[in-house]
C-alpha cells in the first residue's frame, strides 16, 4: 500500500506545473554596443523574474530588470545612459515569453530552447525570439543562458552621438540566469 501511494505522490507531483523564481545574486545580464571610437560593456544583477514549467514542458517566463542597474563602469556615461532611456518614465526592461523545454530530468546535458514573447523597453513592446540553453541540476534549478540582439531605434531611443557619429544601432544583450525551484 506504501508504494502505491509513494506512485500515486509522483504521479500527481509531476502532473503538477513547477515554479522557478530567479536568483539575482547567481544571475547576470550584460549589454554591448559599439561606437566607432570606443565599445562599451555593462552589466545588472538585479534581475528579477520567474518560469512556470508545465508537465507537458511548456515554460512561461517573465525576467525584468531595473534600467538604473546597468553599471558600465564609468558613472558619467551610466548617468547619460539613464538620462536617454528616460529611467525616471521608463524604469524597467521586461520580457514575457513561452518556449518549449525539451526535458527538466537533472544532470542532463544543456538542452536548446527558444523563448517567443515580448520585450518591453523604453516604453516599446516588440516581439522578439530569444534562443537560450537550460540545463536543469539535481536540485531542480536550472541554468539558463542566451544571447539577443536588441534594436536601439526600433525601441524609439535616440542613439547618442560622439563627434557627429551615432551609436551603432545593435545592442547585444546576453544573459546567464539562475532559477531555483520555489518554497
Amino acid at each position: 500500500m506504501n508504494a502505491l501511494l509513494a506512485a500515486l505522490s509522483l504521479l500527481l507531483a509531476a502532473a503538477e506545473p513547477q515554479v522557478l523564481n530567479l536568483d539575482p545574486a547567481a544571475s547576470t545580464v550584460r549589454f554591448h554596443v559599439n561606437h566607432a571610437l570606443h565599445k562599451v560593456d555593462g552589466s545588472s544583477r538585479s534581475v528579477e523574474g520567474k518560469a512556470l514549467i508545465d508537465p507537458d514542458g511548456t515554460v512561461k517566463t517573465m525576467v525584468r530588470i531595473p534600467v538604473q542597474s546597468f553599471d558600465s563602469g564609468d558613472s558619467n556615461r551610466d548617468s547619460h545612459m539613464l538620462e536617454t532611456l528616460q529611467a525616471g518614465k521608463f524604469p524597467f526592461v521586461t520580457f514575457k515569453g513561452v518556449g518549449k523545454v525539451p526535458g527538466t530530468s537533472p544532470g542532463g546535458r544543456p538542452a536548446g530552447v527558444t523563448l517567443r514573447g515580448e520585450l518591453d523597453f523604453h516604453g516599446v513592446k516588440r516581439p522578439v525570439e530569444v534562443p537560450a540553453t537550460v540545463e536543469f541540476a539535481a536540485d531542480g534549478s536550472a541554468r539558463v543562458q542566451g544571447t539577443l540582439v536588441v534594436s536601439l531605434e526600433a525601441h524609439q531611443v535616440e542613439r547618442p552621438s560622439m563627434l557627429a557619429m551615432k551609436l551603432d544601432d545593435d545592442c547585444t544583450i546576453t544573459f546567464d540566469l539562475k532559477l531555483g525551484r520555489a518554497r
